[in-house]
C-alpha cells in the first residue's frame, strides 16, 4: 500500500482585514452622527430681552436662530413675559418648557472668564429663587464671555413640550 503524502491546508488569515473592519465601523458611526445633526430643526426666535447686545458678534450667526434672551438686570416678570411672547410668536404650546439653559455672563478683560461664570451663577440663582415655571427641571450651564459687559447676561434656551 502506497502512502499518501499529507497535504497542508492553508487556512485563511483574516487579521489583515481587522483594520478595514475598524475603518468601516468608524465610517458607519460618522454617517449616523451626520444624519442626526443634519435634521435638527432651526427654531427661529431671534433675540428677546432688555440688553443692548449684538448677538451676531457674540457667537456667530447660528446663535441668532434659537431662543436667546439678554438682560442687563434681573426682573422675573420681564423674563417670564419675554418667554411667553416667544411662545405666542412661534405658535408653541403653553406647556413648552426649558430643558437646557446656557447662562452666559459678561466680565471685564482684566477679571477673567471665571468672573463671567460667577455673574451667570448669580443670575441663575435669582431665576431659581423667583420660581419661574418654564425653567423647572432644566439643566443650567454657566459660561462667561468677554464680549458682554459685566452687567449683561445672555440666556440660550433649548425647549421641549
Amino acid at each position: 500500500m502506497a502512502r499518501r503524502k499529507r497535504q497542508l491546508i492553508e487556512e485563511e488569515d483574516a487579521t489583515h482585514q481587522g483594520g478595514w473592519l475598524f475603518a468601516d465601523s468608524f465610517l458607519a458611526l460618522m454617517v449616523v452622527f451626520l444624519a442626526t445633526i443634519s435634521f435638527v430643526p432651526a427654531l427661529g426666535g431671534g433675540f428677546h430681552g432688555n440688553a443692548n447686545i449684538n448677538i451676531g458678534n457674540l457667537a456667530g450667526t447660528n446663535i441668532a436662530n434659537g431662543l436667546i434672551m439678554g438682560y442687563e438686570n434681573f426682573d422675573a416678570a420681564v423674563i417670564e413675559r419675554d418667554f411667553n411672547n416667544f411662545l405666542k410668536e412661534n405658535k408653541l404650546s403653553p406647556t413648552t418648557h426649558a430643558i437646557y439653559i446656557n447662562v452666559v455672563g459678561g466680565f471685564l478683560p482684566e477679571e477673567g472668564p471665571d468672573r463671567g461664570s460667577v455673574n451667570a451663577l448669580k443670575f441663575s440663582i435669582l431665576m431659581r429663587q423667583a420660581g419661574l415655571k418654564f425653567i423647572e427641571g432644566a439643566k443650567i450651564d454657566l459660561n462667561g464671555n468677554k464680549l458682554l459687559k459685566p452687567n449683561q447676561i445672555v440666556l440660550r434656551i433649548t425647549l421641549a413640550q
